[in-house]
């Protein structure tokens, strides 16, 4: 059985805001993988750069791409192929909303009046897309591979970014910040796609019925995720001030930023599920031993 499901957010969050290291997050993960606890990425990225980087942590797992507009999960996890996803690659893959294609064939509709203000990242030649994210070039390829949104390089003010994310909301699509680009999505977001797929987990995979959801993310576009989990930690980040998730409880804040906070709140939120768990047994055993 069990204890937890972790879905995180990976820049920012599980890697280095600048650098993009893995390091100091590694320990956490792998420990968290030797005690069957899923460590799920939920993140802006493409399954191609999400790929890569769960074969480096050593996951094989489902993954959730480009900020919550499909999920991606391997045909030998158990989980029921639903109706309408589509087979790939050992997997299947679901998608909450159109193809990037028709997404950008109805953005068309506002480049009159916004085109001068953003590039698309797809649009950019691998070098500009390097420098604009801080990755090397083999990286900046598979950030391009995007089947399901359209991501933006912002060119205009934070003014006009808001104008221009009420224009977008007007056409049926949402408009989601995040840590460097601007995404505009069919259908779905993080919050979304981590209900829909840990409701799955839950009801298919045995031993999964009772674990504790708990997410991780660092910037805006993580919001949603960090609302819809039994629990959540909010990692501080070197490059902007924390976003707000609106929560009751149950949320904890790093003290260190990037992969050290991410390691250390991990940590410290499986270590009290497990204490907390430990001492529901102890209560159901106390209570046995009374009844008899």
């Amino acid at each position: 059985m069990s204890t937890a499901i972790i879905f995180t957010d990976l820049d920012g969050t599980l890697m280095d805001h600048h650098t993009y290291s893995l390091a100091a997050a590694l320990p956490t993960v792998q420990a968290m993988s030797d005690r069957g606890i899923p460590v799920i990425p939920c993140t802006s990225k493409t399954r191609a750069e999400t790929a890569k980087i769960m074969a480096s942590l050593g996951l094989s797992g489902p993954m959730i791409v480009e900020n919550g507009a499909a999920i991606w999960v391997p045909a030998d996890l158990g989980l029921v192929k639903p109706a309408g996803a589509e087979s790939t690659d050992g997997g299947w893959c679901h998608r909450f909303g159109p193809s990037r294609g028709m997404i950008r064939r109805q953005l068309a509709i506002l480049n009159v009046e916004w085109g001068n203000r953003y590039q698309s990242l797809c649009d950019l030649s691998d070098k500009q897309v390097a420098a604009v994210t801080g990755l090397d070039l083999e990286a900046a390829v598979d950030a391009k591979d995007r089947h399901f949104c359209e991501t933006l390089v912002w060119l205009g003010t934070p003014s006009d970014k808001a104008a221009f994310a009420e224009q977008v909301e007007a056409l049926d699509l949402r408009c989601i910040q995040g840590a460097r680009c601007v995404h505009v999505l069919g259908s779905g977001g993080k919050g979304e796609a981590v209900s829909w797929l840990q409701r799955k987990i839950r009801a298919e995979l045995p031993g999964f019925e009772h674990a504790v959801s708990l997410s991780a993310g660092d910037a805006q576009n993580d919001v949603e995720m960090l609302e819809v989990t039994d629990l959540a930690l909010l990692v501080r980040s070197p490059a902007h001030e924390p976003p707000q998730p609106k929560r009751s409880g149950g949320m904890v804040i790093s003290d260190a930023v990037g992969p050290v906070g991410w390691a250390e709140g991990i940590d410290a939120l499986i270590a009290r599920i497990e204490e907390e768990e430990d001492r529901g047994r102890l209560l159901s055993k106390r209570h046995d031993y009374n009844a008899a």
